[in-house]
């Protein structure tokens, strides 16, 4: 209750109370003024303190607040600024580079190119002849598969290493020609001649192969690379002569360089896959051996064959290698 509202009321309540303490045996009115002014005093007294508690408390409240969100901007001071973590799929991975061991395998074909020259000669008898055989050049093919391992060391944007490799094949290095014949007797040469047919069956069922190869990569996944090497053959030969009482089949080995240029493409951190072209020229090859013709149990006439082969190709292969543990 205000002090403005406490005056109006007393003053009705004196008013009212006047005329009844004029009959009555009552108190003096100046007394009961003084005493309403002097209440109407202590409740002014009264308002005055609690509007001073009042602005007190919101004085209180006040630096409540701003000694909290003080001490809160000191906590956050404290700590260093987070660091946004960037998402994983944002996150750079480390590729793994080309150095370090692989296996792999490969299969392709061949484009071969052979020549075959082959002399007999009669050693004993007074009769006989003497042949000599070319055949050739001819152009044949085939396939291979091949089984591979390495290793390759990466400088820069450059790539060094090696490979051993080992192939089983099915190609065809045969040819045809012609055998010329001149024929002798214990006089001499009799001056008669004869032609034939001369078509020697020769096929490689082995190859093994040491390489070397250098590379400079396109990019993080692609290699461009150049090799060369030596290459090991393993030919079977057959019908060497169009004698029908020999026939002989021969094994032979025969080797030369190779060479080729290749690219090597990553499909992930351990599997690739790679395209080549080779050429190799085996060295020329030499076979001999010996046979004679035996009529009731005794030899009437031995002769003395020798063979030269030579052989090229051409080839292209696809393959893929896995890498061991690549070192990054």
């Amino acid at each position: 209750m205000t002090i403005q509202r406490l005056r109006t009321a007393l003053m009705a309540i004196f008013v009212v109370a006047a005329p009844l303490a004029a009959h009555a045996n009552a108190p003096d009115p100046n007394l009961i003024l003084e005493t309403l002014a002097a209440l109407e005093t202590r409740v002014a007294a009264l308002e005055d303190k609690n509007r001073e508690y009042k602005r007190e408390l919101d004085q209180a409240r006040a630096q409540l607040r701003s000694d909290s969100a003080k001490t809160v901007r000191l906590a956050n001071a404290a700590m260093p600024p987070r660091e946004p973590v960037p998402s994983p799929v944002n996150i750079p991975q480390p590729r793994p580079g080309w150095s370090g061991f692989f296996l792999g395998a490969s299969a392709g074909g061949a484009a071969t190119r052979s020549q075959t020259n082959s002399v007999e000669r009669a050693t004993n008898g007074p009769s006989g002849f003497n042949a000599s055989d070319l055949s050739g050049p001819a152009s044949n093919g085939g396939g291979f598969i091949d089984l591979f391992a390495g290793g390759d060391v990466q400088v820069s944007r450059l790539v060094l290493g090696g490979q051993l490799e080992a192939s089983i094949a099915d190609l065809n290095f045969s040819s045809s020609g012609t055998r010329a014949y001149s024929y002798f007797d214990a006089g001499g040469p009799t001056g008669a001649t004869a032609t034939g047919d001369y078509r020697p069956q020769v096929t490689a069922r082995w190859l093994a192969s040491a390489l070397l190869r250098a590379g400079v990569l396109l990019d993080d996944n692609t290699l461009l690379y150049g090799f060369g090497g030596w290459t090991f053959g393993r030919f079977e030969a057959r019908n060497v002569t169009d004698n029908p009482f020999y026939q002989p089949n021969e094994t032979f080995w025969a080797n030369g360089p190779t060479g080729g240029v290749g690219i090597e493409r990553k499909v992930d951190s351990n599997w690739r896959v790679r395209a080549e072209y080779r050429y190799t020229r085996f060295d020329g090859a030499r076979t001999q051996d010996q046979y004679a013709f035996t009529f009731g149990g005794a030899t009437t006439q031995a002769y003395t064959r020798s063979t030269l082969y030579e052989q090229s190709m051409q080839s292209g292969r696809i393959g893929f290698a896995y890498a061991f543990n690549p070192l990054r």
